[in-house]
């Protein structure tokens, strides 16, 4: 795995880690690969065992009192996924489930725990980590008050600043319309409507699966919002 600049997420776990501290995470871990489907935590079990993202993504699925499954985010290289049940003891909160073929760093949590031993200022990485998706579940939550169009709008700059590792290549969000929806909660025929409008403005051109970004200041303009009347009255 190269540790260079373009090798990780943006803002992920690994990304921020120096060399050394690189270097031995990968000498505590084992490979271990997961095909399209496969879920690598479950909610509710008991497991410690952390992940690290070589490759491919990760929806995170938590599922409610009735059994309806909704998608809280998706994983992408360099990121962590297990690491609440690590960092609590605790029954795991959330599914992580692959999208696709997934390469991990698998780590026990005593490994994990020696790595944290060895260079205790990586705990400033996953510090940030938890910060930045704590901040997130609060965008969600504040976002749920603005209308659909702003909450796509959003949706797609997190998602693309998030990913994206090309610097000068246009912004790509590999996501369906579907996923939008689940991610802030609203009906895949009201997403499909928004992306049709953004389009038919040429802010966003939509592909198969794929949502390609051809105005950011644009798309920020509208993620900016207004809220609807109900949350205002």
């Amino acid at each position: 795995m190269d540790h260079g600049e373009q090798s990780w997420q943006p803002k992920s776990f690994v990304a921020r880690l120096s060399r050394p501290e690189y270097n031995t995470l990968i000498g505590l871990g084992r490979r271990e690969d997961f095909r399209d489907g496969a879920f690598l935590v479950r909610q509710g079990d008991r497991g410690r065992d952390v992940f690290v993202l070589i490759n491919g993504r990760v929806q995170i699925l938590f599922a409610g009192l009735e059994g309806r499954e909704s998608r809280l985010a998706i994983r992408g290289r360099g990121d962590l996924v297990g690491e609440m049940a690590f960092m609590d003891q605790r029954p795991r909160s959330a599914s992580g489930r692959a999208l696709g073929t997934v390469a991990t760093l698998r780590l026990t949590s005593e490994a994990f725990s020696r790595f944290f031993e060895n260079h205790p200022t990586a705990y400033r990485s996953l510090a940030q980590t938890l910060t930045d998706r704590l901040r997130a579940a609060e965008n969600r939550q504040l976002e749920g008050g603005y209308d659909v169009e702003s909450r796509v709008a959003a949706t797609l700059c997190q998602i693309a600043v998030t990913e994206s590792d090309d610097v000068g290549a246009p912004l790509v969000v590999k996501r369906t319309q579907r996923d939008l929806g689940q991610l802030i909660g609203a009906a895949t025929i009201s997403v499909h409507r928004t992306l049709r409008n953004l389009a038919g403005r040429g802010i966003v051109e939509t592909h198969h699966r794929t949502i390609v970004i051809l105005d950011v200041d644009a798309l920020g303009q509208v993620a900016k919002g207004r809220k609807t009347m109900h949350h205002l009255m």
